[in-house]
């Protein structure tokens, strides 16, 4: 196999002008020598993105930069061989019956930049590895002649900053994460969001850069205005507010503002607001800005419209559709939670909270009226409890809640007020009051409330019981 220091490969890589150039007469000297499927890679946005190749139909491309074979020799810095493309697991098969592989690193100074490939259904010659090395190396020293690999693309920056987006769970994180992806993009110090309040308001929901304390002073009719410019769709940018007589251009220029982009927040027609960015100096704003701004913004809009909607769906699935307390799962979580806790000491208590009686308003008044008592019932029984503590609706007719008391006095009085404001409506209620002992389950403490308020039932309801036990924590 002939010197890839030879003339004719140096003369190729000499005549070209362009990193993409190289690369092409590095893939096409590979072939030229017998080495079949050869291509050449170079990372971009965090991807190897192959820039020559030769013998493929289909190619494989934007590969992560630790997957695959070529993946390993980018992260390694070493040649990778492979002779039964079976038996390796990080093979990536761009064609079926391919079974070999050789994969040298391509190198910026110190840095690997890349890698070239080769790819075939028979055996190597002996001295392919080799061979490929050299030709790297060449490649190599061209690269540096002609300043290195070439710079990520506009749109290559847009598709890793907006896919950065789809992996963040919370909507501080997408705000934050799309400032900072707007100020790369835009080429300015400052973005912000503004969100509208309605009524010719709007305000600032979170800013960063040095003009954000400035932005934040802006009145919020102003904010409106500027979220108003855009909330039909459209962008707008101002290269430069020095020589306007607007008003608005007036305040901006108060606020610091000389080089002005805004664009909408917006998704399937629902405005969120607006993303503007900003630069205290006067710059122009490239073609490419604006239309890079709105992806990254359409995204943004996305994902909050996504996380919104499922944290709405997460909260419904936690309450009680007829009455919107907490239902029989969010108690017993909560109850677990709170006896896994106890460090700040005190007694924990559980009133467990029976409709006398309820059978009989579903009979005589049927359940649409049923459901009304228990609608109205719920909300008088919250209303008796203290203002940190939680009311849920556990079963048809029962509701339940968890104390931190100090004593179990505490505990009787405020099970004392549940009964007295349900005689206000129309049924009494029957409460039954445990305190948890030490190390005690929470299907335990259940069950001795359970107890508890069945006796105060046979006591003749419209009371409450305490649970046997309570005696432990000092009850009289």
């Amino acid at each position: 196999m002939e010197s890839t220091t030879s003339a004719d490969l140096e003369i190729a890589l000499a005549g070209a002008a362009t990193v993409t150039e190289a690369a092409e007469a590095t893939v096409a000297h590979l072939e030229a020598n017998g080495l079949t499927l050869p291509s050449l890679y170079l990372e971009q946005a965090g991807r190897l993105r192959c820039h020559a190749q030769r013998g493929y139909w289909q190619v494989l491309d934007g590969i992560p930069c630790d997957v695959g074979v070529s993946g390993r020799s980018f992260t390694s810095g070493e040649t990778v061989e492979v002779t039964d493309a079976i038996e390796e697991p990080e093979f990536l098969f761009a064609a079926p019956d391919l079974c070999r592989q050789i994969t040298v690193p391509v190198r910026a100074g110190e840095q690997v930049v890349g890698t070239i490939n080769v790819e075939g259904r028979r055996a190597f010659p002996p001295d392919a590895r080799a061979f490929l090395e050299a030709v790297a190396a060449a490649f190599e020293r061209r690269l540096a002649e002609l300043g290195g690999p070439p710079p990520e693309t506009t749109a290559q920056r847009v598709a890793r900053l907006v896919t950065a987006l789809t992996d963040l769970e919370t909507e501080a994180a997408i705000r934050a994460t799309t400032l900072d992806s707007a100020v790369k993009l835009a080429g300015l110090s400052t973005a912000a969001v503004i969100v509208p309040e309605g009524q010719g308001r709007a305000r600032l929901e979170v800013a960063a850069g040095p003009l954000a304390d400035d932005l934040a002073r802006v009145e919020p009719q102003d904010l409106a205005v500027l979220d108003g410019w855009v909330d039909a769709g459209s962008s707008l940018y101002a290269n430069g507010t020095d020589d306007s007589g607007l008003v608005m251009h007036g305040r901006l220029r108060d606020a610091g503002v000389a080089t002005l982009v805004v664009v909408p927040l917006t998704v399937g027609g629902e405005h969120l607001g607006s993303l503007l960015v900003a630069s205290g100096t006067r710059q122009e704003i490239a073609p490419v800005v604006l239309p890079a701004l709105e992806i990254l913004a359409a995204q943004a809009a996305a994902n909050l419209r996504t996380i919104r909607t499922v944290d709405r769906l997460r909260t419904r699935a936690r309450l009680d559709p007829l009455t919107s307390l907490g239902h029989h799962a969010t108690f017993q979580e909560e109850l677990r939670a709170r006896l896994a806790d106890r460090r700040r000491g005190g007694m924990l208590a559980v009133l467990l909270i029976d409709v006398d009686d309820f059978k009989a308003v579903n009979d005589r008044h049927g359940h649409r009226e049923g459901d009304r008592v228990l609608r109205q019932l719920s909300e008088t029984l919250a209303g008796a409890l203290r203002a940190d503590d939680q009311l849920y609706r556990i079963g048809g007719d029962e509701f339940a809640t968890v104390l931190e008391v100090d004593a179990v006095a505490e505990a009787q009085e405020v099970a004392r007020r549940v009964v007295e404001v349900a005689r206000t409506g129309p049924s009494t209620v029957s409460v039954g009051i445990a305190v948890a002992c030490e190390d005690e389950t929470a299907d335990a403490i259940i069950d001795r409330a359970d107890t508890a308020m069945y006796a105060a039932k046979a006591a003749g309801r419209d009371g409450a019981g305490l649970a046997p036990g309570a005696d432990a924590h000092g009850a009289g």
